[in-house]
């Protein structure tokens, strides 16, 4: 497959996380501009932090007056499970130059790591031109959606913003459906979403997207052996 093939399939499977970054963003900068945030600031939380639950969180702190410590500390637990991404992806770009691998760091999100290890994970070979070209546009399209929240938060009520909302969900359910539908990968989806849904009912932050994610993909890496494993006589 040559490089424009790659980009060209590339932006195919990566067309839905952009079309829902899209207004998704649109609603963060629109609840930051009614909270008061300037819209430069919105726009460079979307440059440098570049996650959409954490910013969300980081709105509802400000209005709070949590303490930057408070805060610093709640993103980067809330942002752990990118640890997790990381090693997963890890070997599929161990022939990567150096400098290609933290760039691809910087673009690995929740959603763009679904659509590139379901790639990989089917036996495909992850090249630059394929994985950067997802990451790229899903990162324009954040930070675009911002500008444009930003822009019209002052017109548009944050609560008809907030009904964008539905795009973030929605998102993962087309990825989770999308993906392999074996028994291990149902138990793996459960058992993660149960106790991150647990987590979030007793309040406790970003922990149980952590803990969810940690327990749920053993329970299906764990079936899954145990289903491969021949039967004995």
């Amino acid at each position: 497959m040559s490089r424009r093939d790659r980009i060209t399939l590339a932006l195919r499977d990566g067309l839905p996380v952009v079309l829902a970054y899209f207004p998704l963003s649109i609603t963060f900068g629109v609840l930051a501009a009614a909270s008061g945030v300037p819209w430069y600031a919105s726009f460079f939380s979307s440059i440098w932090i570049y996650s959409g639950g954490a910013q969300f969180m980081l709105i509802s702190m400000l209005e709070a007056a949590t303490a930057p410590a408070t805060i610093i500390a709640t993103i980067l637990l809330v942002n752990m499970r990118h640890v997790l991404y990381g090693a997963t992806m890890g070997p599929y770009l161990a022939h990567w130059q150096e400098p290609l691998k933290w760039l691809a760091a910087l673009g690995l999100t929740d959603e763009s790591f679904v659509v590139t290890s379901n790639r990989a994970a089917g036996g495909e070979r992850l090249t630059p031109s394929y994985y950067l070209t997802i990451a790229l546009a899903a990162y324009g399209s954040w930070i675009a959606g911002t500008l444009v929240g930003a822009g019209i938060g002052g017109v548009v009520p944050s609560e008809a913003a907030a009904v964008l909302g539905f795009a973030l969900p929605a998102l993962f359910l087309a990825l989770l459906f999308a993906g392999e539908r074996t028994l291990p990968h149902l138990i793996a989806a459960c058992t993660g979403g149960g106790l991150a849904t647990l987590a979030g009912i007793m309040n406790l932050g970003g922990i149980g997207l952590i803990v969810g994610g940690l327990v749920g993909a053993t329970a299906g890496q764990l079936l899954g052996r145990k289903m491969s494993r021949p039967a004995r006589n």
